[in-house]
C-alpha cells in the first residue's frame, strides 16, 4: 500500500509541476500579449491626435477661404449680390407656381 501512496504522491507532485509551468508561461505568453496591444493603443493615440491637429488647422477661417478661393473658385460675396427679402421679386422674377403633386401627368413617349 505504501508503494501506491508514494506513487500517487509522486504523479500528483508530477501535476503540479507541470501546472505551474504552464502557469508561467502562460503568464509570460500573456504579458506579451499586453505589450502588443499597449503597442497598437500608443499608435492610435498618436494617429488620433494628428487628425486632431488636422482637423483644428482645417477648420480655421483662413483656411476654409483659401481652400475656397484655390480649388472651387469662389469669392467672398459683394455688396450687390446682398439683396432683401422684399426686393427678390423685382430681382429675379415673381415666384412660380408649382404642381401640384399628386395631379398625374400624362407622360406620352414620343417615338
Amino acid at each position: 500500500m505504501s508503494k501506491r501512496a508514494f506513487l500517487f504522491g509522486l504523479a500528483v507532485v508530477a501535476v503540479l509541476i507541470f501546472s505551474l509551468y504552464r502557469a508561467k508561461y502562460g503568464a509570460q505568453d500573456t504579458v506579451a500579449e499586453i505589450k502588443v496591444v499597449e503597442a497598437q493603443i500608443e499608435a492610435a493615440e498618436a494617429e488620433q491626435a494628428e487628425l486632431l491637429a488636422e482637423f483644428a488647422h482645417r477648420s480655421r477661417q483662413e483656411w476654409i477661404e483659401e481652400f475656397a478661393r484655390r480649388e472651387l473658385g469662389m469669392v467672398p460675396a459683394r455688396a450687390e449680390q446682398f439683396v432683401r427679402t422684399v426686393d427678390l421679386d423685382g430681382r429675379v422674377g415673381p415666384p412660380m407656381e408649382l404642381p401640384n403633386p399628386d395631379t398625374p401627368v400624362d407622360r406620352e413617349v414620343q417615338q
